[in-house]
């Protein structure tokens, strides 16, 4: 029986323990192991029949679940249906809704005194919360007319109730109220739309050099980097390819160990062992579009588990130079199971190892080059500096120069990289 049996035998078997209050000799020999389910089963009838309030059996079965995944590592999980529908989502890159993704409330700079309204942090372009006009920063009031915080303030919900709430059947309208700093409340109504959140961005930093910004690894993102690479490559900015994984959480392996294969054009990429005995390879395939390209990796603590593969992959074999923080270290990979009732497990099941037989989890990716996310302060008679400026950055009379003088000067990592880029075209 697989595992993925067990779990769907062991909900089967507690929700006829709630009815009976028994559970039934098991059958077969691996079945030995869940006997203590009589245990379980007798403390949820206890629960459901005596605590002093009526209680919702799903709920608790929900409840139970949640724990015994939680108490195996802080990876594995057990969704609802709701939540594993969304978790899907999430993972295909692609759903109906408006294209807004929240973040949460209260004051900043542009709005000190702003309630705990949800906050847009991202407009998906194209979709129907953009061609509505929703910018990022815009704060959520209303969603169909239900308030997002109650009179004195308090938040009613977090942001991912109302990012549910914005998500549905493609054709169906919402109404979605929002405030915008120095401006009065408005309400828009919105058309929700099959809507693709982007995983991969790129764009020419200057000629020679491209770069890859590869959010989280989703169905398409193989794809979308290579159409990308070929974007730049036509471009002639594909000679320094700078990949940025910085708050790349991970996602599909799969997807991961293709866009290492399209660097790489031989070797070991990513060995995965599992409970077994039984060694997982995955090697690189000649051919890949950017094996010509120098590259630049750059990460931080938050670039995690797939995006981790990458970055070990690319690094073992001296394909990149990884610059910026030591990573998450999240080793473990973890596989997803479909249950009866449309809720779900992400369950750890294997573990993975870079090309050079390094251990990620717990210890992470370390940089070449250690940069800190932001320039130390240099301090000077008379005041202070904040650091050297950006390439090119004084004395430009606007365009496309400005713009990216002004980015490099925020970003210090980013700067580093493409400083490190620029030696080695040769620039000044």
């Amino acid at each position: 029986m697989s595992r993925a049996s067990h779990v769907a035998a062991f909900a089967a078997g507690v929700a006829m323990a709630a009815a009976v209050g028994v559970v039934a000799a098991p059958k077969r020999p691996e079945a030995a192991r869940y006997r203590t389910l009589d245990t379980f089963a007798q403390t949820l009838t206890y629960v459901a029949g005596q605590y002093v309030e009526p209680v919702d059996e799903r709920k608790l079965l929900y409840a139970a679940a949640r724990g015994m995944l939680t108490s195996l590592d802080a990876y594995s999980s057990f969704f609802s249906p709701a939540e594993y529908r969304r978790l899907r989502e999430d993972t295909d890159g692609e759903f109906p809704g408006v294209g807004l993704q929240l973040g949460p409330g209260g004051g900043d700079d542009a709005m000190p005194d702003a309630r705990s309204w949800p906050i847009v942090d991202d407009v998906l372009a194209g979709s129907p919360a953009d061609r509505a006009g929703i910018e990022v920063d815009d704060r959520i009031l209303s969603v169909d007319g239900v308030a997002t915080v109650t009179a004195d303030g308090a938040a009613v919900e977090d942001e991912r109730y109302w990012d549910g709430k914005l998500r549905g059947a493609a054709g169906s309208r919402v109404k979605v109220e929002y405030l915008r700093p120095g401006a009065p409340p408005t309400t828009v109504e919105l058309t929700r739309a099959q809507v693709k959140v982007p995983s991969v961005a790129h764009e020419v930093l200057s000629p020679g050099i491209g770069y890859l910004s590869i959010r989280r690894f989703q169905e398409a993102t193989a794809a979308d980097t290579a159409a990308a690479l070929g974007e730049l490559a036509r471009a002639r900015s594909a000679t320094v390819i700078i990949i940025d994984l910085r708050t790349d959480s991970g996602g599909l392996i799969d997807q991961a160990i293709a866009v290492a294969d399209q660097f790489l054009d031989r070797g070991l990429i990513v060995t995965i062992r599992g409970r077994t005995a039984a060694v997982e390879t995955h090697t690189a395939r000649a051919g890949g579009p950017a094996t010509g390209s120098k590259v630049i990796v750059l990460v931080n603590a938050e670039t995690a588990s797939a995006a981790e593969i990458l970055a070990g992959a690319l690094q073992d074999h001296k394909r990149a130079t990884v610059i910026g923080m030591r990573t998450y270290g999240k080793g473990a990979i973890q596989t997803y199971f479909d249950l009866i009732d449309g809720s779900g497990l992400k369950l750890t099941t294997h573990r993975y190892i870079t090309p050079a037989g390094h251990e990620v989890e717990g210890r992470g990716i370390t940089p070449d080059i250690e940069v800190p996310e932001f320039e130390a302060e240099l301090v000077v008679a008379g005041g202070t500096n904040g650091g050297a400026v950006a390439p090119g950055a004084a004395g430009n009379t606007g365009g496309s120069r400005d713009i990216l003088d002004a980015r490099l000067a925020e970003d210090y990592q980013l700067r580093i990289a493409y400083q490190t880029a620029q030696r080695w075209l040769g620039s000044k």
